[in-house]
C-alpha cells in the first residue's frame, strides 16, 4: 500500500504512476505525459478533442492478457485504488513514499523566515510558500516505492550548528489503508503531517484526494496553523495522452488568530490556459484581505499589498518568498538535487535499522542493478506477507514505535475527521541505544541492515 505521499505530498506520482500501468499494460505505452503548453496531438489542455481519430480503444485487436486486465479494470470504476495496483520496477524511482514526504523539507528557510516575521500578514504568507514549494519537486512522472509497514525515514534539517538544525521522521504506521505520519522540529518551528490519500477511478481519469492533517506551529510566537492541500486528477488513463492537474483550494487557517490564506490552484483550461497558476490572499480575523499572494507552483511564490477587496495594489512591489531549485541535466528520474544530496544520501552516523535508504530494492535501484531491485522487491513483499500471517496467528497487532494515536484530538472545522484521518501523533524521537552505525557507502550492505519488521527472527532464513 502507500501509492501516494504527503496528504497531498508525492500524488502527482501516484496518479500519474498509477496511468503509466495502466496505459502500458493496454498497449499504450509509448503515450507520454502531456505538456498542455505544448498543443501537440490535441486541440485543447484536456485532449477531449480529436482522439477518436489515433486512440480509439479497438478491444478486437487485443491479447487475452490485455483484456483480462481490462476486464479487471472496468470492475475497478467508482473504487479506491490506492494501493490495488502492483508496479513493476521500470515505473519506479529509487526513493520511498516517506522519502517523498520529505521532500518539502527543501525549503524549510521558508518556516525560519515566517518564524522570525513580525507580522501576522507575512507569517501567513511564508507558510504558504513552504506549503506550495513542494509542488515543484512532484512532477515526476515515476513511482516511489511503497513503505513497509514500520519503514522509517529520518532527515537531519539545517546545517549544523545552525538556529535553524533539527530533525524530520516519518514512519508507516499503517499499511492497509496506507497511512504515513511524520513529524520535524527546530528551535523555531514544528511541522507535523499525517497522510492517507484516497483514489476514485473514473475509467479514463483517476481523481486523488489529498486526505491528511498537516499542522505547523511557530514557537516564535505560539501560533499553531492547520493546511489542506487541494486535489489531483489525472486525465485520459486509458485512452488519449496521459497528463495531471492539481486544482483547488490551499487553505491554511491560523488556529490561534483566525487568520487565514487561501490559495486557488487553477485548473488547466484550453490550450494550457491557466497552467501552474496560483493565486489568493491572506485574511485576518475579520475576513479582510492583507495581502495578496500569486506565482506558478512549478517555479515561485510572491506577495503583494492589496486592496479591500483582495486585488494587488498597482505599482507596489513584490516579495519574492520561493523560487524553485534548478533540476540536474540528464538526471535519468528528474530528481532535485535535494533528493540526492539529502534524501537518499547519508553522511554516516546513527541511523533506525528501518530506515527507507536501507530498502536493499532501493539501494539497488539507486546503484542502476534493476534486475535486483526487481527481485529484492518481491522478497520484501514476501517477508511482509509472512509477517502479517504470524500477526493474525498470534492475535498480535502492530504499534508503531514513534507515533502513537490521539482519539482525543481537537479537530478544526475545514480538517478531516478522524475515520477519514486517523490521529497520528508524534510520540518520541529515537534514543541512541535504538540506533545503528551505517557508513555513507552503505548500499552493498543495505539488505543486511534493513529492519522494520515486528519478528526479525522468522526473516533469519529468508
Amino acid at each position: 500500500g502507500g501509492e501516494g505521499g504527503g496528504g497531498g505530498w508525492g500524488l502527482w506520482n501516484m496518479v500519474e504512476s498509477v496511468g503509466k500501468t495502466i496505459t502500458s499494460t493496454l498497449g499504450y505505452e509509448e503515450m507520454d505525459v502531456v505538456d498542455p503548453n505544448g498543443g501537440e496531438g490535441t486541440e485543447n489542455a484536456n485532449g477531449t478533442a480529436g482522439w477518436k481519430d489515433e486512440t480509439d480503444l479497438d478491444r478486437r485487436g487485443m491479447n487475452e492478457e490485455t483484456k483480462s486486465f481490462w476486464s479487471k479494470l472496468s470492475q475497478m470504476i467508482g473504487m479506491d485504488i490506492t494501493s490495488m495496483l502492483s508496479v513493476p520496477i521500470f515505473f519506479m524511482e529509487p526513493t520511498s513514499v516517506l522519502q517523498k514526504m520529505a521532500e518539502i523539507m527543501e525549503y524549510t528557510e521558508m518556516l525560519d523566515r515566517g518564524a522570525k516575521a513580525s507580522e501576522e500578514a507575512e507569517r501567513m504568507a511564508w507558510a504558504a510558500a513552504f506549503a506550495v514549494s513542494v509542488y515543484a519537486s512532484v512532477e515526476r512522472t515515476w513511482k516511489p516505492f511503497n513503505p513497509i509497514l514500520g519503514e522509517t525515514f529520518t532527515l537531519k534539517l539545517g546545517k549544523e550548528g545552525e538556529e535553524s538544525g533539527g530533525e524530520y521522521l516519518a514512519e508507516q504506521v499503517s499499511h492497509h489503508p496506507p497511512i504515513g505520519a511524520a513529524h520535524a522540529e527546530t528551535p523555531l518551528w514544528s511541522y507535523d503531517i499525517v497522510s492517507c490519500p484516497k483514489s476514485k477511478f473514473l475509467g479514463n481519469s483517476l481523481e486523488v484526494y489529498p486526505v491528511g492533517r498537516t499542522r505547523i506551529k511557530y514557537k516564535t510566537t505560539g501560533e499553531e496553523l492547520s493546511l489542506v492541500p487541494p486535489t489531483c486528477k489525472a486525465y485520459n488513463l486509458v485512452i488519449g495522452r496521459l497528463w495531471v492537474d492539481t486544482f483547488g483550494d490551499m487553505v491554511i487557517e491560523n488556529i490561534t488568530s483566525k487568520w487565514k490564506t487561501t490559495l486557488e490552484f487553477v485548473p488547466c483550461g484550453y490550450f494550457g490556459a491557466g497552467r501552474y497558476t496560483v493565486k489568493g490572499n491572506v485574511f485576518d480575523a475579520e475576513g479582510k484581505p492583507q495581502l495578496y499572494i500569486d506565482g506558478k507552483w512549478n517555479d515561485n511564490l510572491g506577495y503583494v499589498p492589496c486592496d479591500e477587496s483582495g486585488a494587488p495594489i498597482s505599482g507596489a512591489a513584490r516579495t519574492e518568498m520561493w523560487k524553485a531549485s534548478s533540476k540536474p541535466e540528464g538526471d535519468a528520474y528528474g530528481m532535485t538535487k535535494y533528493v540526492h544530496t539529502d534524501l537518499n544520501a547519508w553522511k554516516g552516523g546513527p541511523l533506525l535499522k528501518s530506515d527507507s535508504r536501507l530498502r536493499p530494492d532501493r539501494a539497488a535501484l539507486e546503484m542502476e542493478e534493476s534486475a535486483e531491485a526487481q527481485t529484492q522487491k518481491h522478497v520484501l513483499e514476501e517477508m511482509q506477507r509472512a509477517e502479517k500471517k504470524k500477526r493474525t496467528e498470534d492475535g498480535d497487532e502492530w504499534q508503531p514505535r514513534w507515533f502513537e494515536l490521539n482519539n482525543g484530538m481537537e479537530l478544526r472545522p475545514h480538517e478531516y475527521s478522524i475515520e477519514d484521518c486517523p490521529a497520528w501523533t508524534f510520540k518520541k524521537y529515537p534514543e541512541a541505544s535504538e540506533l545503528v552505525e551505517v557508513g555513507e557507502k552503505y548500499h552493498e550492505t543495505a539488505g543486511k541492515i534493513y529492519s522494520p519488521w515486528q519478528y526479525p527472527e522468522i526473516h533469519d532464513q529468508q
